[in-house]
């Protein structure tokens, strides 16, 4: 169970009268039969002393007892017993004490199932019955639920996390205590809020994830917007569910990619704001997607998303709408360069996993389009027909040349340029389209 590397460590901690031991999320894999990347190693050796014992360390917490060992060119995180003080931001604890007790160090943790220890025998030591629950699938805090979200409020968003990822339930007094403690997810940074949303969101089957979110209030607390999609009644026989209830399908039928799943959880999330209904009661929720792709972006620079994953979700849900695509050649080539060639594959996947999540009468006009188009955006790439400015043949020098300044009569100039070749590629020639400019500039003049 314990790979020769994590035996070197703790053997040479031994080695100088300590006790050390393999702790955490790696026992945790080890017993699930899951992956292990991360190694976290207790001991009752202070940092200093760790320092002494391994001659490649970085103090990475050294303040609150961790150091990084690097061994053959791997870190391994190696962590003193301690005990918390209490936790006046909900965030770190106020102070830390160094222990020699093993017990106490595990009591400070979050969950049952993350505080299984193994020795350098690989005997498991397990205070909390961690293994049970293993055995049961739950995910329980260690002691009283509340104070441990008291001592750290990510640990709701965290305990979530686990739920999703390892396909447990959550123990009824843990789920109940996030309900309690829902607002105190306020006082953790966004960062990394983000990144336990992220991991739920990239899980095999992320809305279970999301329905809890939902469920124990931290989704008000998070993302507020979201909650008008909750029992949104579409009123159209295309969609045979709530605006939530299609997301959370939408959601599940994406693949493993965080720009796909952020725009599958996005992509309808101001339907409730655009909605109408004409004479026969019938539902429309014209531009929801432009109001839904700038709803978007908001929200991910609120949480500090990078600026090339909010630009990909932005688009992604700007143009997700697939009736809405002019299917003549001019148009999907304006389409494929809105989206970007780099983007239609996952386009294409938002696609299909939206009409998967409409009722049965939208699955055949819906998927025979998708087809069309994307035979269609193929053809046009290989083709290499000018997609966009920069295809084109004149430059800004050459409207500059024949005396076109920029502005507004520049940008307009290029735009019905770009119409042009969209519509006849074969002109796209300098000589041609100067002859063209010339008779737009000839056309305004005389205006």
């Amino acid at each position: 169970m314990l790979n020769k590397n994590i035996k070197y460590i703790i053997r040479k901690i031994e080695a100088h009268n300590f006790k050390a031991y393999l702790v955490g999320g790696a026992v945790r894999n080890f017993l699930l039969g899951l992956e292990v990347s991360d190694f976290d190693i207790t001991t009752n050796a202070l940092p200093q002393d760790i320092e002494g014992i391994f001659h490649k360390t970085i103090p990475t917490g050294k303040k609150y007892g961790t150091i990084t060992v690097i061994h053959d060119n791997s870190s391994y995180e190696v962590t003193t017993f301690r005990s918390d003080g209490t936790y006046s931001d909900g965030r770190r604890p106020d102070s830390v004490r160094f222990s020699t007790e093993l017990i106490e160090d595990l009591k400070r943790r979050d969950f049952t199932i993350n505080a299984i220890c193994i020795d350098i025998d690989e005997k498991l030591i397990d205070y909390f019955n961690g293994i049970e629950d293993i055995k049961n699938k739950i995910v329980r805090c260690i002691g009283n639920p509340d104070e441990r979200f008291t001592e750290d409020a990510l640990r709701m968003m965290r305990a979530v996390r686990f739920m999703t990822q390892l396909k447990f339930t959550l123990d009824e007094n843990t789920r109940l205590s996030i309900i309690k403690n829902s607002d105190l997810i306020k006082n953790i940074s966004v960062e990394r809020i983000r990144e336990e949303l992220n991991k739920i969101l990239l899980s095999d089957k992320p809305s279970d994830g999301i329905r809890m979110i939902v469920d124990t209030g931290l989704m008000k607390q998070i993302i507020p917007e979201f909650m008008d999609t909750i029992g949104f009644n579409q009123h159209n026989p295309y969609h045979d569910k709530d605006v939530f209830e299609h997301t959370m399908e939408v959601l599940d039928s994406t693949k493993s990619k965080l720009s796909l799943r952020l725009a599958a959880l996005f992509h309808d999330i101001s339907k409730p704001e655009c909605f109408t209904q004409d004479e026969s009661g019938r539902g429309h929720f014209y531009e929801h997607e432009v109001k839904s792709s700038e709803r978007a972006k908001l929200i991910m620079e609120r949480l500090k998303y990078p600026n090339d994953i909010t630009e990909d979700v932005r688009v992604l849900v700007r143009y997700h709408l697939l009736k809405s695509v002019d299917m003549k050649d001019k148009g999907v080539k304006r389409y494929i360069n809105n989206v970007g060639i780099d983007r239609l594959e996952n386009m294409f996947d938002l696609n299909i996993a939206d009409i998967k999540g409409k009722s049965k009468i939208a699955d055949t006009s819906g998927f025979e389009r998708l087809e069309i188009l994307r035979e269609k955006c193929r053809n046009i790439i290989e083709r290499k027909e000018p997609l966009s400015r920069k295809d084109l043949k004149i430059n800004g020098r050459d409207l500059e040349a024949l005396g076109i300044e920029k502005g507004h009569i520049y940008t307009e100039v290029l735009n019905k340029v770009l119409d042009l070749v969209l519509e006849f590629p074969e002109r796209n020639s300098k000589e041609e389209l100067k002859k063209y400019v010339l008779s737009l500039v000839n056309e305004q003049s005389d205006k």
